[in-house]
């Protein structure tokens, strides 16, 4: 994976700050200081990847596809499209787009994406071929973009974008990850997801992380071309997380517990109701080709089951799974730094005393996250009324660092002292 950073000058809360892409990206701070905002602009690069968002682009263009054909020879330049101009139109629309995800469509911002792509002008280059059985020859079209290639059969060619569209998604997602097919979903878990997974019908939602997530109940509805082998590690995680399972049963999520009794979705703990989206995806889907904001992930859920949730994203990513993560739970970064800890430790101690280690403490080797994986980020006040990113150093204690919430319990710690010694001085 090549490095691709997020520059922001301004965005809602945050001032001057920048940070890098990682296959999993943790989000930390107090409310308020625009943990949401980021993430948000971290989902829109796969977001813009993996969707057609980039017709938007080209609609801009008013280009007339059907004459751009017309009288081109083999080797000619069907359409040129400087870097810069590209470029620079995705970083508006980040803002744009993060505007419509909280309902805010005069939402002001100056963010820079940073592509690891270093060609000047995307070219895109005409070319045709004869193709099909003998004495039934057809012309196809062929569209060359680097070295990626669209063929259309040319009594079938639409005029459209498309063509370009897809172009453009494939090399940028090969100059990011060296594998244009890496990403084939991308889904957005907003807060109170919980309450909406009955719903049948689409409300008129003001917000557009609403609508992204309806999108995922229409995609959870919706049959497989090919059914898909479910990893039995994070089928584990889901039944260890949720204490059962959950399964559509005639147009209903059903919940089924561990001591056998069933019940409808509506009818389960809130924390089950929270985690319904992320476990039906995952029963779903594979995770591998998944990018998923998460946020706040330890939503209603007792401290032992946040951290069984933090074991689930960690094999989750190490499924092939992209997730950006917000959260306010120590339980839950506690618990990610012991399995990247455990990740490093491997190396270090005999086999049969690390296999003894992770079985007393009933883990697996399949959570243990790789810390090049991880990126970590806390957002502070900056002094000037805004906010700061600040990349967390893992490699400098092999951890995330989370001082905030010391400082949150170390106040606390202090002030049961101060009460207790008043109360003894009272002779209560």
């Amino acid at each position: 994976m090549k490095t691709v950073i997020f520059d922001i000058k301004k965005l809602g809360a945050i001032r001057d700050s920048r940070l890098e892409l990682k296959p999993f990206m943790i989000f930390s701070g107090e409310s308020g200081l625009g943990k949401s905002y980021v993430a948000f602009l971290v989902h829109y690069l796969y977001k813009l990847l993996v969707s057609d968002r980039l017709n938007l682009f080209f609609n801009e263009y008013q280009i007339d596809y059907q004459t751009l054909f017309e009288k081109k020879k083999s080797g000619d330049v069907l359409l040129s499209i400087p870097a810069k101009e590209l470029f620079d139109w995705i970083n508006k629309d980040a803002v744009n787009y993060i505007g419509y995800l909280i309902g805010n469509e005069k939402l002001v911002g100056e963010v820079e994406i940073h592509f690891p792509y270093s060609n000047p002008v995307f070219k895109f280059v005409y070319d045709d071929e004869m193709g099909g059985l003998d004495n039934q020859e057809e012309v196809y079209y062929k569209i060359d973009l680097d070295d990626f290639v669209y063929r259309v059969l040319s009594r079938s060619f639409q005029a459209s974008p498309e063509p370009f569209v897809s172009l453009l998604k494939a090399v940028l997602l090969y100059s990011i990850w060296g594998n244009y097919r890496m990403l084939r979903h991308c889904y957005l878990m907003p807060p109170s997801r919980g309450a909406l997974m009955e719903l049948t019908e689409r409300p008129p939602f003001r917000s557009g992380m609403y609508e992204e997530f309806f999108d995922l109940k229409v995609d959870l509805n919706r049959p497989l071309f090919k059914q898909v082998e479910q990893s039995a590690v994070i089928s584990e995680c889901l039944s260890e997380v949720n204490m059962g399972n959950l399964q559509q049963v005639e147009g209903r999520i059903m919940y089924y517990t561990k001591d056998g009794a069933e019940m409808p979705l509506t009818a389960a703990a809130s924390s089950i109701k929270e985690l319904a989206p992320f476990t039906m995806m995952l029963n779903k889907f594979s995770a591998q080709g998944l990018s998923v904001l998460f946020e706040e992930p330890e939503a209603h859920l007792h401290p032992e089951r946040q951290v069984k949730m933090a074991d689930l994203i960690a094999c989750a990513v190490n499924s092939g799974c992209h997730m950006q993560v917000t959260t306010h739970s120590d339980y839950f970064i506690k618990r990610i730094n012991n399995l990247m800890k455990l990740y490093l430790l491997k190396e270090k101690i005999d086999v049969d005393e690390f296999s003894n280690l992770l079985g007393k403490w009933n883990i697996r080797e399949d959570y243990l996250i790789d810390p090049q994986d991880v990126g970590a980020f806390l957002l502070r006040k900056n002094g000037n009324g805004f906010s700061e990113i600040v990349t967390q150093d893992i490699f400098a204690d092999n951890e995330i660092p989370f001082e905030s919430f010391y400082e949150v319990i170390d106040e606390d710690i202090q002030l049961s002292h101060v009460i207790k010694t008043m109360l003894n001085q009272t002779g209560n």
